[in-house]
């Protein structure tokens, strides 16, 4: 098993639960819309008596809305990061679980991101970029003014191994 990183890890803004919400409920009904639209289209006015009429209807929205009610606040209490002394660690995921440790040293360069739906609630997300591909981090659902506090920070971050410019 891994230690835990020397920091304590934070959650992010509790926000960002209620836009995770939303956007899950969007899909569930755009998903529900569209079992609903290919169930007349595709099951004829006569199906044969074994043919299982309406359980596309009813079970995609049923399972499409439960799972925007349930895995949100799951999502939100699996995040967490903390900015240690050296590197940004990042843990997320529900059934995979992710940890990401970017040392500063690598870091190339910070973005913020922000969505319309982000904007509304103001909450930005950090983006972290390495030179390797794939490694970057994303933090998502930060108060927009701490996202950019982060971003200017880590901007600042020099590499401790590195000798002072002369």
């Amino acid at each position: 098993m891994s230690s835990p990183p020397p920091t304590t890890p934070r959650p992010l803004d509790p926000r960002v639960r209620t836009l995770w919400w939303i956007t899950a409920l969007l899909w569930a009904a755009a998903a529900s819309a569209g079992a609903v639209a290919a169930e007349l289209i595709l099951v004829p006015e006569h199906a044969p008596p074994y043919w299982p009429v309406g359980w596309l209807a009813r079970g995609v929205p049923v399972f499409a809305f439960a799972l925007a009610l349930l895995v949100p606040p799951l999502r939100y209490g699996r995040w967490r990061f903390a900015l240690r002394a050296h590197d940004i660690w990042i843990r997320h995921g529900i059934l995979w679980v992710t940890v990401s440790v970017i040392p500063y040293s690598r870091i190339q360069f910070a973005d913020t991101e922000q969505g319309p739906l982000e904007r509304l609630f103001g909450l930005s997300s950090l983006v972290v970029h390495t030179a390797a591909p794939g490694t970057s981090g994303r933090l998502p659902g930060l108060d927009a003014t701490q996202a950019e506090e982060l971003r200017e920070r880590l901007a600042r971050v020099q590499d401790p191994g590195a000798d002072e410019p002369t």
